[in-house]
């Protein structure tokens, strides 16, 4: 989707945009404030012009910009202003396209019911359409949502149709994207040789055109699976690879995750030295790659504040314009009146009463469209709180899981120090005292529960009114299973098994005394 975003965004006019596919990451040409910018101008055009599918169009465009910035609530309302103006000129491919981005959104925050409808009544419209492409993107969505709920079976099914779409029209980067897709299914399933399969077939198709970002994951991944296959060697060949181009790229979320994986490997083959160096290295460039995003998120919401200051400031100039017309015409009638009515007292004494009321219904227009814009910048000021006290718990997040890597990595230093026959006890000694000082600077649990009640209120004092039973632990785990972090995720963060997991799943539904057929998720999300 954003190379051809990108393609739109030099056009002087707004034009329909096909997406690629949603879900892989990109550059835009022009930075997302001066994008934002361009379009609105073309938007206020459209709209002046009475032009409904070219609105619609410009609409979905920022939508999409908020979408890539991780705007989601923002992003969404946008999708819903094209889907109205898109319903206008009946086009069912307009209608479908934005179906699919709305089921993106939904997709992204792990509302899959939701996602799966929209993604469903795209694919019927394409179907109705004979679109080949759309009704390809839309199987794969769909394969996408059921891997998100584990249905491994049902998404390689919807995956592998989408792949045959691709096939026909013989569009090489998206059957390299599926190819991926479908090696990771047989991934979470810890099928690694077919999913290396996949992997190394999207590899070949994408190594054939220039270096991008989606050759640079699929590295990724190969490395990965490699790793998990015990096959070390080959593994630290194709993270290397990995991160040489996301070097060259300048792209640091696959370059963290390039070192990120080359520390497991360099730690399964006990070069501890390595795996801490690599560990720190896969730190800061998630640290360069979260400011970034970060800050042109920042930027882009506050364009879109300061473009609606600017409406309403241009609203209440009309409106004082309008006002001043008013009294204009009021005073020529008055004129008018006292001319052919002379002087009649009781003729001045009702047009005295007509013009203090339509005075009093101007100023009292003015006054509530004050309130307003004050409302409205309230509410710019609430969503710039809330989103960085979001990005403060993303933080703080990471800073426990450096923790875990550390204690990690100390313990298995301290057996090393243990044994007599090493030669480097001082070094490793002097390597233990400053994982302990790298340690005692991160936040611990408590400023992670102090930031996660900001910004989920009153989550914990709610859970202990449904049960005084509920331990430490169990708090933590429901806060974890609260931000829709997945099992393997919160098996890590709280340094248990999977098994040790599912059975404080099974502990915590008996202490809150949820009914055999209720979700202990669906019960958290709706606290």
């Amino acid at each position: 989707m954003l190379i051809i975003l990108i393609q739109i965004l030099f056009l002087s006019t707004c034009s329909d945009v096909r997406a690629d596919s949603p879900f892989r990451s990109g550059k835009n040409a022009l930075s997302p404030d001066s994008s934002y910018i361009k379009i609105r101008k073309q938007l206020d055009l459209s709209l002046k012009n009475d032009d409904v599918t070219r609105a619609a169009i410009c609409y979905q465009q920022i939508g999409d910009l908020l979408f890539e910035e991780g705007a989601m609530s923002q992003a969404l309302s946008y999708y819903h202003k094209a889907d109205g103006y898109f319903k206008k000129d009946t086009s069912l491919l307009n209608l479908g396209s934005n179906l699919n981005r709305i089921g993106r959104i939904y997709f992204k925050n792990s509302r899959s019911a939701t996602a799966l409808t929209n993604f469903r009544e795209a694919l019927r419209m394409y179907q109705i359409e004979g679109n080949h492409r759309g009704i390809a993107e839309s199987y794969g969505y769909i394969g996408q949502v059921y891997e998100q709920k584990g249905a491994y079976d049902s998404s390689h099914i919807y995956q592998e149709l989408a792949l045959s779409e691709f096939k026909s029209l013989n569009d090489k980067s998206q059957i390299a994207y599926t190819y991926s897709r479908i090696g990771s299914i047989y991934e979470d399933q810890g099928k690694f040789q077919p999913a290396l399969k996949y992997f190394l077939a999207a590899y070949r198709i994408y190594n054939e055109g220039p270096a991008k970002v989606e050759l640079a994951a699929v590295l990724n991944n190969i490395g990965d699976t490699y790793r998990k296959m015990g096959n070390y060697h080959q593994a630290l060949f194709y993270s290397k690879k990995a991160e040489l181009l996301s070097a060259r790229l300048h792209d640091n979320r696959q370059l963290s995750s390039a070192h990120r994986d080359l520390a497991k490997t360099f730690e399964q083959l006990g070069s501890f030295d390595s795996a801490y160096y690599y560990s720190e290295k896969s730190r800061l460039a998630y640290s360069k790659s979260y400011n970034t995003d970060s800050e042109k998120r920042l930027n882009l919401i506050q364009t879109l504040f300061d473009v609606q200051r600017k409406d309403n400031e241009i609203l209440q100039l009309e409106n004082k314009n309008r006002v001043s017309q008013i009294m204009t015409i009021s005073v020529f009638v008055i004129s008018i009146l006292a001319t052919f009515l002379g002087v009649s007292l009781l003729s001045r004494q009702r047009l005295k009463i007509r013009n203090s009321k339509d005075l009093y219904e101007t100023r009292q227009k003015s006054m509530e469209l004050e309130l307003h814009n004050k409302h409205l910048h309230q509410e710019g000021l609430k969503a710039e709180l809330e989103l960085r006290s979001k990005e403060l718990t993303s933080i703080t997040l990471h800073m426990i899981k450096k923790n875990e890597v550390l204690e990690e990595l100390k313990s298995k230093l301290a057996s090393i120090v243990k044994d007599d026959k090493r030669d480097q006890r001082k070094e490793l000694k002097q390597l233990l005292e400053q994982i302990d000082i790298n340690s005692n600077q991160d936040k611990n649990w408590e400023d992670f529960r102090v930031v996660f009640e900001y910004v989920h209120k009153d989550f914990f004092e709610k859970l202990m009114k449904h049960s005084g039973l509920l331990t430490t632990t169990d708090l933590r785990f429901l806060a974890l299973l609260k931000m829709n972090l997945n099992s393997a995720d919160i098996a890590t963060m709280l340094a248990v098994s999977q098994t040790s997991l599912r059975t404080t799943r099974y502990r915590l539904r008996k202490k809150l005394q949820l009914p055999e057929e209720a979700s202990l998720q669906n019960f958290i999300h709706n606290l």
